[in-house]
């Protein structure tokens, strides 16, 4: 526990922020401000099988009315590589997902979202590819959730007793990039 407690003050100090002690909802939590947007890392339990969630919130600075141009985009990665993919969707294991049309994109991760057009139009803003990309190739996300009214989510396996610091420092970064292409244009 002391070494997790040191892990967690190190964080803290590392995005402007404060170990919050609510033990009875997670067993970590720790938020601060990263680029301007407040973070939040949370985790169930500090051991496997819990792993842990970013949360970047840009719906403070934004009005509270959805905007029609408001977009949700859940990215997943993809199961199986290759030709693999198409018996993974045969036998009903994956589903197709939907495109964004960046090949670069499509062929690592599944995407799935409600406003086609702004979805896209968001994916194809520079360095928002290559930080999706970046944050898959580094952090092995389960899932990511872009919300345009709420902000960014993602949920990584790695428990938080495994969790690398330095690899939480760069999700951090690309996160407040990503967050700072969507509150600028959406």
């Amino acid at each position: 526990m002391r070494d997790t407690n040191a892990k967690l003050a190190e964080l803290a100090q590392h995005i402007d922020g404060r170990v919050i002690a609510n033990q009875t909802r997670v067993a970590v939590c720790v938020k601060g401000i990263v680029a301007g947007f407040p973070i939040t890392l949370e985790a169930i339990k500090v051991n496997y099988p819990f792993g842990v969630s970013y949360f970047l919130e840009t719906n403070q600075f934004a009005s509270k009315i959805s905007k029609p141009e408001s977009f949700k985009l859940t990215i997943m990665p993809k199961y199986m590589p290759g030709w693999l993919s198409i018996v993974s969707r045969i036998l009903l294991f994956e589903s197709r997902g939907q495109k964004l049309n960046l090949p670069e994109l499509d062929r690592a991760l599944r995407f799935q979202y409600d406003n086609g057009p702004e979805a896209k139009k968001f994916a194809h803003y520079p360095s928002v590819a290559q930080g999706i990309l970046s944050l898959e190739k580094i952090s092995h996300f389960n899932e990511m959730l872009i919300n345009s009214n709420a902000g960014i989510y993602l949920s990584q396996p790695t428990a938080f007793s495994a969790l690398d610091l330095n690899v939480c420092k760069e999700i951090f970064t690309i996160m407040a990039e990503l967050g700072q292409v969507l509150f600028e244009a959406f």
